[in-house]
């Protein structure tokens, strides 16, 4: 009766409100790196390889972070790891003020990425049980704080700088989260009926799993679709000034993607709910690698805003579908779990792929190679993917693969 009485309350979307805070301002600070990585690297005089580094070990540690914490959330109750993921933005706040020194950077930025990290699967994991009858559109609306951070941090960031220093700067952004993640702990807990019977997940139930052929084509294929996002997160001003386009326009260029992410979130829904949640994510993503090929050629605005619209189609389909996709395809039991180990696969691309892109850019002189490189390699996620979530009589070419 507890239960009945919570689901679709007006607590269930204090919770949406304050995820959608959450992820603005968790997104907005880890994933426009790309806009204060010069300011940064002047700073603290960083060499290129050093500061793709930091953004690779944040984004890592964001998704182990959440990961981790996935696989073994229902061991624990919520309150208490919420309020610990916002003292761990304070701390951030307070250590990025005195540090002088890459160590201190990455040290810093892991601590970033392990606090936003936690949060972040906490929102994503937490809003779908409050709800029932309004679950669809309530995390719809909850995932578009991840769109609303890129779209408007970037204008945050030169607004501040025009202002105050990097350390200044970082520290309100990363203080504020931090406020707004502790205001949340006095909330976010699990419907009443999940708090009186948690649950574990087993070693067992946790190898059976991954001993799925179709889960381990899943998950290597999810982890590789995010390369492109965390390549272009760290790398995109510097890819586009390359090119000849103004650091005024680069600088804003990863918001127009999270802007149009917003809108790719929403629709994506409503059009594979009519052609197919596979068929739609595969052509988005699809889209996006293409796009990852032309971005070495893109001079001209026109071309670049092509070009940001498909990113921004294929990120926000990637987000707002796996989850179904995955779900529909293994099931709800242990989907936290589920999700989980999906996240600790990204950690792996979101560690390696900005790595793997500097390395090559150094070794060839240019983005070209590198980029044209990962468009085929998310072309390829796309298809490991698409196998492996298909059904056990609809497999196509990939079958041989895996037979």
């Amino acid at each position: 009766m507890a239960r009945e009485q919570a689901i679709d309350s007006t607590r269930s979307w204090v919770l949406v409100a304050l995820g959608v805070c959450m992820l603005t301002l968790i997104w907005g600070t880890i994933f426009t790196f790309t806009v204060y990585v010069g300011q940064l690297t002047t700073a603290f005089g960083l060499s290129g390889l050093q500061a793709s580094s930091v953004f690779s070990i944040t984004t890592a540690v964001f998704m182990t972070a959440g990961g981790l914490f996935g696989v073994i959330a229902v061991r624990f109750p919520l309150r208490p790891v919420v309020a610990a993921a916002g003292v761990g933005l304070a701390v951030v706040a307070a250590v990025f003020q005195v540090v002088n020194s890459y160590t201190g950077i990455v040290v810093a930025f892991a601590l970033l990425g392990m606090a936003g990290g936690t949060a972040f699967v906490i929102v994503v994991s937490l809003v779908p049980q409050w709800f029932d009858a309004y679950q669809g559109r309530a995390m719809g609306l909850t995932m578009t704080g991840n769109g609303l951070g890129v779209l408007l941090f970037p204008f945050v960031w030169l607004w501040l700088f025009d202002r105050v220093t990097l350390r200044t700067a970082f520290t309100v952004v990363v203080g504020v989260a931090a406020l707004v993640v502790l205001a949340s702990s006095f909330v976010y807990r699990r419907p009443p009926s999940q708090a009186q019977s948690p649950t574990t997940v087993g070693l067992t139930r946790l190898r059976l799993r991954l001993a799925n052929e179709s889960f381990s084509a899943t998950v290597v294929g999810y982890g590789v679709l995010w390369g492109w996002y965390y390549v272009l997160s760290s790398q995109l001003v510097d890819i586009l000034t390359g090119n000849g386009i103004s650091v005024d326009i680069a600088s804003t260029a990863f918001g127009i993607v999270g802007g149009v992410s917003i809108l790719a979130r929403v629709g994506s829904g409503f059009i594979g709910d009519r052609v197919g949640l596979r068929t739609v994510f595969a052509t988005a993503v699809a889209i996006a690698a293409a796009c990852v090929v032309a971005l070495p050629v893109v001079q001209s605005r026109l071309f670049l805003y092509v070009v940001l619209v498909g990113f921004g189609i294929g990120n926000g389909t990637l987000a707002a579908l796996w989850t179904p996709i995955v779900l529909s395809r293994f099931g709800t039991e242990n989907a936290t779990a589920t999700v989980g180990l999906l996240n600790l696969a990204v950690a792996g691309a979101a560690f390696l792929s900005p790595l793997f892109v500097s390395a090559l850019r150094a070794l060839t002189g240019g983005y070209t190679i590198p980029l044209v490189v990962l468009g085929v390699v998310t072309a390829a996620g796309v298809a490991f993917f698409h196998w492996g979530t298909a059904p056990e009589n609809d497999r196509g070419f990939l079958n041989m693969l895996f037979s």
